[in-house]
């Protein structure tokens, strides 16, 4: 995802977006679904699939992650508070953790404001860290007007609406592959299939002792799930941080958002108030 750029956004921009999204978070996901059935549409489903890749990568997306990327995060950031996952809360689609959704920085100064939420430890993030694996839960630190992350996500497949805008409609910024890809050691898998189960791609095949680094997430699920240590976790070939050079890319980003995200934002709000009122 957008690690390193030449230019920051200003503040305002990620405390309003976040603030926005904080209070209208149920709109906001719906939204993100139609989005997302937008790209469907013929004729101008490329178009809204190419300005909501451009809001992902430098807006509001991120990428899958390792435990070790996810605490080297926490180790540096100034507030950490935990919240309920959104995502699960509104879907509920099954019975895994809700408290798994960990806010940093201006983060959790902002959610964990309006959500009435209190700081804590390092600790007690990392512990939730570790434990998202064993229940299928998927790593990702997201960003709020990239570089600046705001919240390392630990959801599952069937209610995390990022990870839903990438496999069911191709939006791939909205969770982009780690920068680490699993690997087997044929050597010490003694072929026990604990990992299969928790590979959200499918990646796996256990037979051949293989994992197909085209599939492979990078969230390291199947390493931490492993008992004999038979998968490592290693640096994705050609994987490098997107550099936001300047001034172009810039604009591509305030286009995106500007003049198709916010629109159609609005739109789908205005129907959606007018359905609810001709319901009634």
């Amino acid at each position: 995802m957008c690690e390193e750029h030449t230019v920051r956004e200003p503040f305002w921009m990620k405390k309003l977006m976040l603030l926005t999204y904080g209070k209208w978070v149920n709109d906001t996901l719906d939204y993100y679904l139609f989005l997302g059935r937008m790209t469907r549409v013929p004729l101008i489903g490329r178009v809204v699939r190419f300005f909501s890749e451009q809001y992902g990568k430098y807006m509001h997306g991120g990428r899958a992650a390792t435990a070790d990327e996810c605490i080297g995060v926490l180790a540096e950031a100034r507030q950490i508070t935990i919240m309920d996952c959104s995502c699960r809360v509104k879907y509920d689609n099954c019975d895994k953790p809700i408290r798994t959704c960990i806010a940093i920085n201006t983060g959790a100064e902002v959610l964990g404001s309006l959500r009435k939420e209190q700081p804590v430890s390092v600790e007690e993030a990392v512990r939730i860290i570790r434990e998202a694996p064993h229940h299928g839960l998927i790593r990702s630190i997201t960003h709020c007007v990239s570089p600046d992350q705001y919240v390392i996500c630990n959801c599952c497949t069937c209610c995390c609406v990022p990870y839903r805008l990438r496999s069911e409609y191709g939006i791939r910024s909205a969770v982009e592959d780690g920068f680490y890809a699993a690997q087997i050691n044929t050597g010490s898998c003694l072929r026990c299939g604990r990992c299969l189960d928790k590979c959200p791609q499918g990646a796996i095949d256990i037979d051949q002792g293989t994992i197909d680094a085209a599939k492979c997430l990078g969230c390291g699920n199947c390493f931490d799930n492993c008992p004999h240590n038979a998968i490592q976790m290693a640096a994705r070939e050609g994987r490098k941080p997107v550099m936001l050079p300047g001034r172009a890319a810039r604009f591509l980003m305030y286009t995106a958002f500007l003049a198709v995200i916010l629109p159609l934002a609005v739109g789908y709000k205005l129907l959606h108030t007018l359905k609810g009122k001709l319901s009634k």
